[in-house]
């Protein structure tokens, strides 16, 4: 695993991009600003989810980008994986200011998973959208308004230009510590621009060394900065090169790369991958949908979404008869460290008989530590989910012996028989969400099947966040919270998530979990019984009064 930041990624991205080439997919993670938790409380068709989902990716930042480049070796079953974490930051130049929400549940979150803060908020590599990028240069088109202490800044160095220009001949330099002296007070772009405005006769660069940048200032004739005034408009390229950032990894992508990409349930990853770095997001999911197929032609495919198409292969009666109870609860499950340990274990090994191995370098620190959320260690995981997935699909479809064909790897034979499952992303709402325009059954809505209650021993009001952070690791589910916020029910799709969150809440010093029945949660049968019984007796009592 590689760690970039913004000290080395010009540095390492022309290697990146030689292993995206030469690649047979990529993997990716991403990790937010904040977490979205309400988007689970009510049910809601596509329109309603994406507009909701949107508007928060929209309020947000990324942080965290990983990558997992997955290449094919000389062996048709060894894979070799490359994996980075880019740490992100929004760039921050005049009206390009960024504003987001910072949730103090995502940095407890990230927190206490070793994130690393100061490589975000110090060496994050900027990024820009196209919006973004279009501000900046009708903003280099208009006379820029200065700050105060970005004049006072400025003026201290023109003072020092000019005593240097008194004894200074043609062709000589200065050198100005901008490290030292500017602070960042302006970017590289507006420094060059100030000082060829105000001086006829000198020119300017920067030069970076390690952590120092310096400006070199050179006494040159008139004539000669006339000439290199015509090409001025390639320092506002360099500054715009530099501005961009991570972006320019994405158009690469968007541009060159025609093989599968993959997420695990990626939906809201491919969200802010847009918004954050190709354009403002659409207000309406069919704009979305069309603006992602004439940016990415490569098909993208969602693990989770993978794994609950596949569980008659994955989790039939049959293949968990002889195995532990835990395995039983990992095979039951499709969040990915739980699919990642299952389709790494002795018992996917006793699936099939051909398997991919996968190989990273030696001195990789993924090959002996568990880096859970992590975006570079989650994206490895789900290249290798989706890799297993994938050969077992294969072998387990197939009636006969698999095809070998001569100009055919192994994994593009397996690789089209899931071709179906491109460009669809998992919901608990939904079937899935497609961004594929022929896809018909997206507004069929799925049954959730399991209810249970959660109410307090004490009977207080319950708080549906702190709700929310106890259950939301078991499935994807539904929170509804009655008129007196007093019962919060939890509405899921399978059964084995009930028996889990009943065995773990069986004694809980604080919350009462219950399986729902009418008779005892719905206050329509309640009230119905109670006004049932109120008749009851007032016929009673006329009926004895009339015999009376």
């Amino acid at each position: 695993m590689c760690e970039v930041t913004s000290s080395n990624f010009s540095e390492l991205l022309p290697s990146i991009l030689k292993q995206i080439d030469e690649s047979c997919f990529l993997s990716l993670d991403t990790e937010f600003s904040a977490i979205d938790n309400h988007s689970t409380w009510k049910r809601k068709n596509l329109k309603e989810f994406y507009k909701q989902r949107s508007d928060f990716i929209k309020e947000i930042t990324i942080f965290q980008f990983g990558l997992a480049i997955f290449s094919k070796t000389s062996n048709q079953h060894r894979y070799h994986v490359d994996v980075y974490n880019f740490y992100l930051h929004p760039t921050s130049i005049h009206s390009i200011d960024v504003k987001y929400i910072i949730q103090s549940s995502s940095i407890k979150f990230l927190s206490e998973y070793k994130f690393d803060f100061n490589k975000c908020f110090y060496s994050g590599i900027p990024f820009l959208n196209q919006t973004q990028e279009q501000i900046l240069f009708n903003e280099n088109q208009q006379t820029t308004e200065l700050s105060l202490n970005e004049r006072q800044f400025l003026n201290v160095l023109f003072e020092q230009i000019n005593q240097w220009l008194i004894t200074a001949q043609f062709g000589d330099q200065m050198k100005y510590d901008l490290t030292k002296n500017s602070k960042d007070i302006l970017n590289d772009y507006l420094i060059h621009k100030e000082i060829r405005r105000c001086f006829k006769t000198i020119w300017t660069k920067i030069e970076s060394h390690e952590k120092e940048k310096i400006l070199i200032i050179e006494h040159i004739t008139k004539e000669v900065y006339e000439e290199k005034l015509q090409d001025k408009n390639n320092d506002f390229q360099l500054f715009i090169q530099s501005s961009i950032g991570f972006t320019k990894l994405i158009q690469y992508i968007r541009q060159n790369y025609r093989k599968p990409i993959i997420g695990h349930n990626c939906f809201l990853d491919w969200l802010i991958i847009y918004d954050k770095f190709i354009d403002i997001l659409p207000s309406k999911f069919e704009d979305f949908q069309m603006g992602m197929n004439k940016n990415f032609v490569c098909p993208i495919f969602d693990t989770k979404y993978l794994a609950s198409e596949m569980k008659e292969y994955l989790f039939t009666r049959q293949n968990r008869s002889n195995i532990s109870n835990y395995v039983e609860k990992l095979t039951t499950s499709t969040s990915l460290s739980s699919l990642y340990d299952l389709l790494t274990s002795k018992y996917y090994e006793n699936l099939i008989f051909l398997k991919p191995i996968i190989e990273m370098n030696a001195t990789d620190r993924y090959q002996n530590e568990i880096c859970t959320h992590e975006a570079g260690y989650d994206a490895y995981m789900s290249g290798v989910v989706f890799l297993k997935l994938i050969y077992l699909y294969k072998q387990k479809k197939v009636v006969n012996k698999i095809d070998f064909h001569e100009h055919q790897s192994i994994f593009d034979i397996c690789l089209n028989e899931i071709n179906r499952y491109k460009n669809r992303f998992y919901s608990i709402f939904l079937p899935y969400i497609s961004l594929n325009r022929y896809d018909t059954y997206q507004n069929f809505p799925k049954t959730l099947q399991q209810c249970l209650v959660v109410v307090k021993h004490n009977h207080d009001q319950l708080d549906m966040s702190d709700v929310i952070s106890h259950f939301d690791s078991y499935c994807p589910m539904e929170y509804e919270l009655s008129r007196n916020s007093k019962k919060i029910y939890l509405l899921f799709p399978f059964e084995h998530c009930q028996r889990r969150i009943l065995n773990d809440y069986l004694n809980h010093p604080i919350y009462k979990i219950e399986k729902f029945h009418w008779f005892k949660h719905s206050l329509f049968m309640q009230y119905s019984f109670s006004v049932s019984i109120v008749m009851t007796g007032i016929c009673l009592f006329f009926l004895a009064k009339r015999r009376m």
